[in-house]
């Protein structure tokens, strides 16, 4: 049997960039993420619960990222991280609401 070895090498760069701007910018991004998902929440009653419906289709994806592209000066991959992490967030809140 032939072993595949493979080998890891990290660097320290020093470095005086500051980032803050970008952590702002990033943090509102993601608020904005979230609050465009929240207002598309569909409420649905079943039985004596509501339960929130998150809309997750192709489309109001494709809107969404658009929309947080329009502003945004950085790389196009925070956005996609951010909505991810927007659905990731409500999602967990979701879980829980119906759990009650």
């Amino acid at each position: 049997m032939q072993r595949s070895s493979s080998r890891i090498l990290s660097y320290k760069i020093k470095h005086d960039y500051d980032v803050s701007e970008f952590l702002s910018s990033y943090r509102c991004l993601l608020r904005r993420a979230i609050d465009v998902i929240w207002e598309s929440i569909e409420w649905h009653k079943r039985g004596r619960r509501i339960i929130p419906i998150i809309p997750k289709s192709r489309e109001f994806k494709r809107t969404l990222r658009n929309k947080l592209l329009k502003d945004w000066g950085y790389a196009s991959h925070y956005v996609d991280s951010a909505i991810k992490t927007a659905y990731s967030i409500l999602n967990s809140w979701r879980r829980n609401c119906i759990k009650g």
